[in-house]
């Protein structure tokens, strides 16, 4: 039996795992593969929901499925997270069991998740929407109470996940400022440690004169090193202090705990892969995938997608005995909401610079429509929708 292991339940790990259970579902029938998923949460939300939550207080329920209902057929589920990977002796250990749990291949898509221990005092001053829906949900009980005072809003370390989401959260704040009749009494700053309001210059185009026509102050090269939330300052490594009334910071991300100073991860943790086929860097039988990787790329729920099909297929090509091997293009669409019902997306490639692309309500209908197909999405149910809008960058065959 070939044995498949996928760490992580995320968008990632569920779209690779309903791929490979769809196309080896005859041998899965024989006994002839297996695939288990391993992860501690009896839970998944959509996590770019979180500033629905957060600035329009969207039901966190709306948002959250339980896990057992995202499994697709075929794929089974261990109840623990992942402790140990061994590569090279090709098992895993996991929190609650000593016991080693063989693979043939691994698939580790273990996202990333908020890390407050870089910058002193922003955990204690932060209204976090990167962490779980209720954070979010506390947020938008704080936002309603808001009658005047200084907004921060931003981004307060590198890296981090879904790189629209601090400048929507900036949109989304004005909007509702604006719809509750006080907006000139709030003010609204944004605090980046890029040079620009967004890094990709095609997008930074099209957005930093929608800041100036809502007042929306910008603050660049702001590179955030502590908050004092007794005083409610934030200072920065070049030197500046910066106030506040109310503090809305993307906090840096980092990866899974248990993958920091093991042989596949970099410095930091991040699991090394090729940008192409994904494989982790010596072994053909493992992979990792989404924000788990040390690829240069957004960490988005679109990459972890794409790059999850790329990986099942060359495992099914594999087990299956063909010679096709595919390749992930480095494609890119994050949306990006700029209120009052208009969006634009972030899209690009490894080979192809991200494109300017001016916010309207067809780009807005477009992100609610990902919405609503992304549970389904989770089991393939809508490949076909994806293989048509993708078009080449769904996947590539390798040369």
């Amino acid at each position: 039996m070939k044995k498949i292991a996928i760490i992580g339940s995320g968008a990632g790990g569920l779209i690779t795992s309903s791929k490979l259970a769809k196309s080896l579902s005859g041998e899965i029938k024989n006994g002839e593969v297996s695939i288990t998923i391993f992860d501690k949460k009896k839970e998944q939300e959509f996590q770019p929901g979180y500033l629905e939550v957060a600035f329009r207080g969207t039901d966190p329920s709306k948002i959250r499925r339980p896990m057992k209902k995202l499994l697709s057929n075929g794929v089974n589920i261990v109840y623990d997270n992942c402790e140990k990977v061994d590569l090279a002796n090709r098992y895993i250990k996991t929190e609650g069991s000593n016991e080693k749990i063989n693979f043939d291949y691994i698939i580790i898509s273990t996202g990333s998740s908020p890390d407050y221990d870089q910058i002193p005092g922003l955990r204690e001053a932060n209204m976090d929407f990167h962490t779980n829906a209720q954070n979010s949900s506390l947020i938008y009980q704080q936002v309603r109470k808001i009658k005047s005072g200084k907004i921060v809003v931003g981004i307060g370390g590198l890296p981090y996940k879904c790189p629209p989401s601090p400048n929507e959260s900036a949109f989304m704040l004005d909007e509702h400022f604006r719809k509750a009749g006080i907006r000139d009494k709030v003010e609204i700053t944004y605090i980046t440690p890029f040079t620009r309001i967004y890094s990709a210059e095609p997008i930074n185009e099209v957005i930093k004169p929608l800041y100036e026509s809502r007042s929306i102050e910008s603050i660049t090269t702001f590179n955030t090193d502590s908050v004092d939330s007794g005083k409610k300052e934030i200072t920065s490594l070049e030197g500046e202090t910066l106030k506040y009334d109310y503090l809305f910071l993307t906090p840096p991300h980092k990866p899974a705990g248990f993958l920091k100073g093991s042989e596949i991860a970099d410095e930091d943790g991040w699991v090394k892969v090729d940008k192409r086929d994904l494989h982790i860097t010596s072994y053909d039988n493992g992979f990792a995938i989404g924000d788990t990787t040390n690829i240069p790329i957004s960490k988005a729920g679109v990459e972890a997608h794409l790059e999850g099909v790329v990986v099942a297929n060359n495992i099914i090509g594999e087990i299956k005995g063909t010679k096709k091997r595919y390749k992930f293009t480095g494609r890119t669409q994050c949306s990006m909401e700029t209120g009052f019902h208009k969006a634009t997306f972030v899209v690009g490639t490894y080979d192809t610079p991200v494109e300017k692309i001016v916010p309207s309500r067809t780009n807005y209908m477009e992100k609610k429509v990902m919405e609503k197909i992304y549970w389904g999405s989770l089991h393939g149910h809508y490949e076909w929708l994806f293989k048509y809008h993708f078009k080449n960058d769904y996947f590539q065959e390798l040369e």
